[in-house]
């Protein structure tokens, strides 16, 4: 199996990304978001690059619509939810069609979607997405980190580290440079991730909004035994096999 891992949303580019699975990370927060949305009940996700976009899709929809997202960390005027994992309750979102854009999350899986299909994943659901990926027997991964502002992002790389550290007790990997890089990276870290990210930037700013909370449910790890895949358009959920 190849690996590559992508730094930011900013070069999820089609030539680089084509013949291989995407997947793409956002760890803080919106993949984690969209985990928890789907444990909670959402019958799918539509991620889209504007609110302008969110808004005439539920003026088009009509019903059973909620709005979600941020920008900047901060809720969307006229949204229904901000960016939290703890907003995504199951008496907001069950049976619900949610409308997320984010400020990188959603236009990374809208700019990985160019070779396919789309895997999503956030520490909650690492290892089941790693094992998918075994069990589908992909020859050619590359694991997109969606950053920050087209930035690299130290809490999406340890992600991106720790799929790698689990694949390769499946398969030989053949890792680019950079992959390597991520990989040692998580490897000096894996005994304290959270501790390992605390400095980072955009750790630093949702703190600094208050954010402590999320911070700690966004480093829960291998929670979640459901992948969400972006496929067409819509985001919907794949479960794990036992």
């Amino acid at each position: 199996m190849k690996i590559n891992v992508i730094s930011s949303a900013k070069y999820a580019d089609k030539d680089i990304l084509r013949g291989s699975v995407p997947v793409v990370i956002d760890v803080l927060r919106a993949t984690t978001v969209m985990i928890t949305a789907f444990e909670n009940g959402v019958r799918n996700i539509i991620p889209v690059l504007s609110p302008e976009e969110a808004f005439e899709i539920k003026n088009r929809l009509k019903h059973d619509v909620i709005l979600g997202g941020e920008r900047d960390a901060e809720i969307i005027p006229g949204f229904d939810l901000d960016n939290s994992p703890y907003s995504y309750t199951v008496e907001m979102i069950k049976d619900k069609t949610l409308v997320m854009t984010t400020t990188n999350g959603t236009s990374a899986i809208r700019a990985a979607s160019s070779a396919g299909d789309v895997f999503i994943a956030a520490f909650l659901n690492a290892r089941a997405v790693a094992e998918e990926l075994n069990n589908e027997v992909k020859d050619e991964v590359s694991l997109v980190c969606s950053g920050t502002n087209g930035n690299y992002t130290l809490e999406d790389g340890l992600c991106a580290g720790y799929i790698i550290d689990i694949l390769k007790m499946y398969h030989d990997v053949e890792l680019t440079d950079f992959a390597h890089l991520i990989h040692s990276f998580y490897l000096t870290s894996k005994a304290d991730v959270h501790e390992a990210v605390s400095k980072a930037k955009h750790y630093r700013v949702l703190k600094d909004k208050g954010f402590e909370e999320d911070l700690e449910f966004c480093f829960r790890m291998d929670e979640s035994s459901i992948i969400p895949v972006f496929s067409e358009g819509v985001i919907t959920k794949k479960q794990a096999k036992p």
